[in-house]
């Protein structure tokens, strides 16, 4: 059996919606139903999809416009639909951050290989830019960590100081580098930003199963994952 997947489909039109859906389902793909920009912003931040269709038109608002917003919230790979076949609204949308175009009327078996096609190219590339170590997995664009088994959200600024950690675990990073990279200005004595965000991280990652806290502070100097 193919392997499943869980998408988004983000369209006014009611019947062509639930028509797609039917069909999408004979090939394993579970299709979650939006018909307005509200409802699809609400779906991202409450469930998990690998791939998510966006129809340009769309009352409320713009699709293309709604990109921007799909990029706030996640990294999830987005496969724009329209009526609108004009180039210059296939590259506009690709450089708002789409990963691929089908003009409508399409062809639904194709739908599905691209479908398949944008979610193999993103797990290839959560593979080579989610840093790991240990049992900590980062999901960046996704504002997660996996901590063995467990999925746990993070706020921006967490999973930022976590990707810095994980890809200089064998470092320690100074105090001043991380305000520099993460909060964009210098550390002050009075400042003690950083310190709550770690303690944050540390709260929701939990301790290491033999080492104490994942997140060691190192005095007078910064802090270091725990190795």
């Amino acid at each position: 059996m193919e392997l499943s997947l869980k998408v988004l489909l983000v369209d006014d039109d009611e019947e062509f919606a639930h028509g797609l859906a039917n069909f999408l389902e004979k090939f394993n793909v579970t299709t979650v139903l939006a018909h307005r920009l509200t409802t699809a912003e609400e779906r991202l931040r409450t469930s998990d999809f690998d791939v998510i269709l966006l129809d340009i038109m769309l009352p409320g608002g713009n699709g293309l416009e709604f990109l921007s917003t799909i990029r706030e919230i996640c990294g999830i790979p987005v496969i724009v639909l329209s009526a609108l076949g004009e180039e210059d609204e296939r590259v506009k949308g690709l450089e708002l951050g789409a990963d691929d175009y089908v003009a409508k009327p399409f062809g639904a078996r194709e739908l599905v290989a691209r479908l398949r096609a944008v979610h193999r190219r993103h797990g290839a590339d959560e593979d080579r830019h989610n840093p790991a170590f240990d049992e900590l997995k980062l999901f960046p664009g996704r504002l997660m960590v996996r901590v063995g088994n467990a999925d746990v959200e993070l706020t921006a600024v967490e999973s930022r100081i976590l990707q810095f950690l994980l890809n200089s675990r064998n470092h320690v990073l100074p105090r001043e580098f991380l305000y520099r990279q993460v909060f964009q200005r210098d550390a002050s004595p009075a400042d003690r930003s950083l310190d709550v965000h770690i303690s944050n991280l540390r709260r929701k990652l939990g301790p290491h199963p033999t080492k104490g806290n994942r997140i060691r502070s190192i005095r007078g100097v910064g802090y270091a994952l725990t190795t």
